[in-house]
Formats: C-alpha cells, structure tokens, sequence
C-alpha cells in the first residue's frame, strides 16, 4: 500500500507506482516524518475539495490579436434617456414623454426656446468632469454613454441609471467599485448626479465568431469568463445577465504583443446571492426558463446556465461536424450546462464547468494543425497504470507453440495471437473516480460505501459491488452512481448495460478521456470495431499517456485489416517511457502477425524485414526473443514456404520450455516441420551406369 499521506493508500502496482496518486511510496524515514504532516480534509476517494488548475485550457491556446476595434466607437443609434433630457440653455426638462407616447429626441425648449437633439448628446458635462460624447447603448437600467473624463485624459463609460434603481446602485457601489479582476469591466467610480456608475471604457466588439477564429479561441473566451464569474461569486454576486453583448471582445497591447482578450461588461443587473425575491430585468433566450429554480432561489448556476448558452450561440458555425475532434464532447458539456429537464445535472460552480471546457479544449487542439497532446492528471478520475494490451505487448506465450498442431501443408493450428480484455479484467483496470471536488457532502458513509463496492469489484463479486453502491445513497443520475453501475455491469459482462452506464458518465462529464476510454472498450468486446476506433483514437490522440487507449486501437486497427496503421499506433505509444517496451513488443507482433480470416492481408517482404530489424533493436530477455523470432519466422514460412527456419526457429523455443513435457512438445513440432528428407544411396557405378544392386540408382524420401 502506499505510504503517501495525501494517498489514499492505494495499491502498488507492478512497475512500483501507486495506483491511485501515481507515485512511488516514501522511503520508510520519509514516510514516517510525512505522517506527522496534517491531512486536509477529503472526500469519498481520497482526494482533497480542491480544483488546483481548472483553467488549464487557456495554457494550450495561442492568443490570437483580437479583432479591430476603433479607439472612439461610430454614433449609437439609441438617443439619450428621456431622464437624462434637459435643455442646454436653461437646464429646464424637456423631450419627455407623456401619457405614454416617447418625448421627442429633437425639438425646441418651450422656457427659452433653444434647440435640442438627442440623437447627438455631444457638449453635456456630468458632474463638472464627464464630457459626454455619444450613446453607446441603452438597457433596462438605463443607458450607456461615452465621456471624456476631464481629470484623467481619458475615455470612460457613463452608465446613467434609472431613477428606479436609484436605491439599488447606492447598495451595490462599495462593492462592484471594489471590483478588481482582468476579465470584468473596472468600475471607477460612482457619481450621484444622474446617478451613474463610472466604468473603464473598453474599446472592442461583443462577442462574436469571427471568419477565422478556431473553435479553441472562442472555447478560451469562455474559460476568461467562467473565471471572471468565479471571482464574482466567490464575493457573493450574481452578475445575471451574462450573454454575447455584454462580454466585450477587444486588442491587448502587451510586451509579447497582441492579445485577443475579453472582459464583462453591464453590471446593471447584479444582486447579491443572499438577496431575497425574483431576479430583475434579465435577457430571458439567455436564462433558465422561468420555471427554473433558479429563479426562485438565485445561485451562482443562473449565470452559468447563461455561460452555456452564451458559448452554443457564438460556437454556432463552429460545432456542426460533431465527428470533428472535441466537438461531440462540446455538444455533451453544453448540454449539461442548459439541461432544462434535470437542472440538478448542470454545473453548480464556475471551477466544475471550466475543468470541463479545458478538458474539451485539450480535444480540440490535440487534432491537426496544433497537435497538441497533454498529459495530465485528471480532477474526477485516479491513474491507470495497467495497459489492458490484450497480449500485444508481450511475445505470444510459450504454450500457445506447445499446444500447436501442424496441418500437411506446414500451417500451424494455435490460439489467437491475442484477444481483447476480458471485462471483469476491465472491471478491476478502470481507475477508482475520486470524489467530486464540487459536492463535498459525499463523504463519511457515501465514501466507505463506495470504497467497499470498489473492494468488492476488486474480488470479483458484482453483487456484494451492487448492494455496496445501493447504501451509499448516490442520487441515479450522479456520474458516481453511473459509473459504478458500468463497473458492475462489466463484472457480469453485462456489456450492453456497462455502455449504457459509461455514456451517462461521458455526458456528464465529457472532457474526461477515462469515459471514453470505457466506451471504447466496451466497444470492442461487441465488435463494434467502428465506434471503438472513434472512442480509442480521441483519447490516444488527445494524450498516449493513457496505453490501453493506443493498446486498444492497435488491435482494433489489425482487426479490421489495417496492418500499416496498427504498427503507426504502436510506434506512437512507444514514444512513452512506461509503455515503451511493451509497445515496442508490439510493433513487432503486429508486423507479422497472422489471422484467421481470408480477407485480412497476410504479412508482406517489407512487413518481414520491419520487424526483423525492429527486434535486433529490442532489449528483452533471451525466451522473449525466441518467442518473436518464432513468430517472425513463421510469418515468413506463409510467405516464402521455408520450413527449415520455421522448424529450427520453434527448437530454439524449447531451450526455453518450463517443463520436460513442453520441451518435447516444442522439439516433436519442430521434427514435424522439417522439410521431407531425401536420400541418395551411396552406391558403386560400373561403366554402364547401373547400380551395384542392379537397375538404375534411385531415391527414397522419409
């Protein structure tokens, strides 16, 4: 067991690493001083309440420049505020409205009789300091005008509030004037005139998709303001209208140059998460519907509803091919995140959706032209050491040639040169789920069951496994539950119900790679060779960190007859140092392999000498080498009939036999093998040419 105090003891595996934090165990003195070392306080695998990294995404995403925004924006169409109305010359109200037809945006003072125009409200000062310029927009609190401030030399925005607000801006200016976060808006500033809320002019775009922007850069934009969110709610706001418009898009001057950035805008809307009552005025195709929860009791998930719709509107154009990399798994988290149905499933906080987004970002740029693969430890899942290589990564085993029974033409009868994982094998492989960072309520007996139905997997007893799931109390729609039901299912190869499981888990949590792996798996013991490739190659390109993912496609791809492929695979896989020998095995193996089948092309001369050149490079043990050079050579007897070096190559094997009577199983096949002697008589030849015996000489075959 691991000895590492933030482990949860979990087992060592072959290569001395353990199971759970992927780490080797503490020499015995460090071990003993690291226990001493408080403990935070975990959940039901072991794992602390804590995401380190959620935003990871935005480290695999080269910023672009941004879009081109004017320093001064083109007039508005919006005129200025019937409140903000009054006349240039005597300060008297006019243009308002009456018995409810609009007041007139251009016109003359009825006091003094001076012109007006609000379509253009250049010239008019706030506060002795803010010279107005143009409407830049108009909301339900009021509008939104560009000024130049006199003091600072410098644009800034104006948002006039309505006098119906007027209390609400008062209770919230100490704390969004406190507001201090690169990706929301500054708010400088409060002026009781009007009132209005001063606020850092930004000059860019709303957010939108331009012509070439990637998918991973939109996808980033998201991740920019799920932080911006987490930093709003963690002082406990909600910002409530969060939608395209109100996240400017703008250019980033920086000594690394320029920076495609975004920043949240229009706090009219904002509350506090204590606040009692309905939300406010809010943009309703961007909010739960009305009979959500969430407008009863507002939380932080109103606003990450509206995230969610906010990224389906501006991923539009970008997310029609779902079989492009990362998408399917975009689909999967937006549907979570605006699940009207079961609003329990969505994402309760702006940390749980970006370890999402990030982990669908790293699917996306894992494809052509980034090729950008990370390895990472995942939030929800522990390690998976074990390679489920199915026989690939080891010479195929000696009792398959003992038990080998030659027909007449020289072609050996054995078992298959490997096979897929058997699924309580499986069962036991997948890795241990650590407890979700997010409900910290799934501790004390939720934890002890779900460690007791692990337990139980572990023994191979499904039905202990299934009572252990019932008593932790997991809600059926909670990952946790699906995934443990999969394992179950998989134990009593029960594979249409594992699939089934494993896809609730996958659309829970879609920027996970361990669900797809499960399904890929699934996949293969149905022989539904075209969704397990799908499932394989999305891991293992996104991260061949995970071997039982390249393990996997290799023998989908030599299934379904595509030799060069599955040695590619293979070779990639070697590229990692803890699967580098198996992988090497391999490719070897997969270079000559035979199968049974007539329409599955037989090892070619190039595929004969890749492989013969590949094991003189190997470093296995001497029995290995036999077992490969065996098989190579029987793939070359297929091709070229050489019985000879068939029969000595399967010899050679028996120095290497445990058993006398597998040595002379191995010596009898290789006997068998032996191309037909022939014999020519030693014989004495007279002038004529006849034999001593008589007759003409003659052979005789043996």
């Amino acid at each position: 067991m691991c000895n590492r105090p933030d482990c949860d003891r979990g087992e060592i595996d072959e290569d001395g690493f353990c199971v759970v934090c992927d780490r080797r165990p503490l020499p015995p003195d460090d071990a003993t001083a690291a226990v001493r070392v408080p403990e935070p306080v975990r959940g039901a695998g072991g794992v602390a309440h804590v995401r380190p990294d959620p935003w990871y995404g935005l480290a695999l995403v080269d910023s672009d420049q941004g879009p081109d925004a004017p320093e001064v924006p083109p007039p508005s169409a919006h005129p200025l505020a019937e409140e903000d109305r009054f006349c240039p010359n005597c300060a008297q109200p006019v243009g308002r409205g009456r018995d409810g037809t609009p007041g007139r945006t251009t016109g003359y003072c009825t006091e003094c009789g001076t012109a007006f125009d609000f379509t253009r409200p250049d010239g008019r000062t706030v506060a002795g300091r803010y010279d107005i310029e143009r409407v830049l927009g108009a909301g339900a609190y009021g509008a939104a005008y560009l000024a130049h401030d006199r003091n600072l030399a410098t644009h800034v925005v104006l948002k006039a509030l309505h006098r119906s607000v007027a209390k609400t801006a008062l209770h919230e200016r100490d704390v969004l004037v406190g507001l201090r976060h690169d990706s929301i808006v500054r708010i400088l500033g409060y002026e009781p005139e009007g009132p209005h809320l001063v606020l850092e002019y930004v000059p860019g775009v709303p957010l939108t998709a331009g012509d070439d922007d990637r998918l991973e850069t939109l996808l980033a934009h998201g991740i920019r303001i799920l932080q911006a969110l987490d930093y709003l709610h963690a002082r406990g706001l909600l910002h409530c209208d969060v939608k395209p418009l109100n996240i400017m898009r703008f250019r980033e001057e920086s000594p690394a140059g320029a920076l495609d950035r975004v920043r949240l805008i229009d706090f009219g809307a904002v509350r506090r998460q204590k606040d009692e009552g309905p939300i406010g005025p809010y943009t309703p195709s961007f909010a739960p519907p009305e009979s959500d929860p969430e407008h009863r009791h507002p939380t932080p998930g109103f606003d990450l509803y509206s995230v969610g719709v906010t990224l389906r509107e501006v991923c539009r154009a970008r997310w029609t091919d779902r079989s492009a990399p990362g998408v399917d798994s975009l689909h999967l988290l937006l549907e979570r995140a605006t699940d009207t149905g079961r609003p329990q499933r969505r994402f309760v906080s702006a940390r749980q959706f970006a370890e999402q987004l990030s982990g669908v970002i790293r699917q996306v740029v894992a494809a052509p032209p980034t090729l950008r693969q990370v390895a990472r430890p995942s939030a929800l899942f522990g390690s998976m050491p074990h390679s489920l290589h199915g026989g690939l990564g080891a010479a195929r085993p000696l009792a398959h040639w003992v038990e080998a029974r030659p027909g007449e033409d020289g072609t050996l009868t054995m078992p298959a040169p490997f096979s897929s994982p058997e699924p309580g094998d499986i069962a036991t492989a997948l890795p241990a789920p650590l407890s979700d960072p997010d409900a910290p309520d799934m501790a004390g007996s939720t934890g002890r069951a779900l460690a007791a139905s692990r337990q139980a997997l572990r023994r191979r007893d499904p039905e202990l496994a299934e009572r252990a799931l019932a008593a932790a109390g997991l809600d059926d729609w909670h990952w946790l539950h699906a995934w443990y039901s999969g394992l179950i299912a998989l134990a009593r190869e029960d594979l249409p119900s594992a699939t089934t499981a494993f896809t609730t888990v996958r659309e829970a949590v879609p920027g996970e790679l361990i669900p797809q792996l499960a399904l890929g798996l699934c996949a293969e013991l149905r022989r539904d060779l075209a969704a397990a490739r799908s499932h394989y190659g999305a891991v293992f390109d996104t991260t061949p960190a995970l071997g039982a993912a390249g393990f996997g496609l290799a023998r989908v791809h030599l299934l379904a007859g595509e030799r060069a492929k599955a040695v590619g695979t293979a070779v990639r896989l070697a590229e990692e140092f803890r699967y580098e020998r198996g992988a090497r095995v391999a490719a070897v193996r997969l270079s000559v392999m035979v199968l049974d089948g007539d329409d599955r092309p037989a090892p070619t001369g190039d595929d004969l000498e890749r492989a013969g050149a590949d094991l003189d490079g190997l470093d296995v043990d001497r029995a290995a080498r036999a077992g490969l050079y065996a098989e190579i050579q029987y793939a070359h007897f297929l091709h070229h009939r050489d019985r000879e070096r068939l029969s000595d190559a399967i010899r050679e094997l028996g120095r290497h036999a445990p058993t006398e009577r597998a040595y002379v199983a191995l010596v009898d096949l290789a006997n068998r093998l032996r191309p037909p002697l022939r014999w020519r008589w030693c014989e004495r030849r007279g002038r004529t040419g006849h034999s001593r015996f008589g007759g003409t000489p003659r052979t005789l075959s043996s």
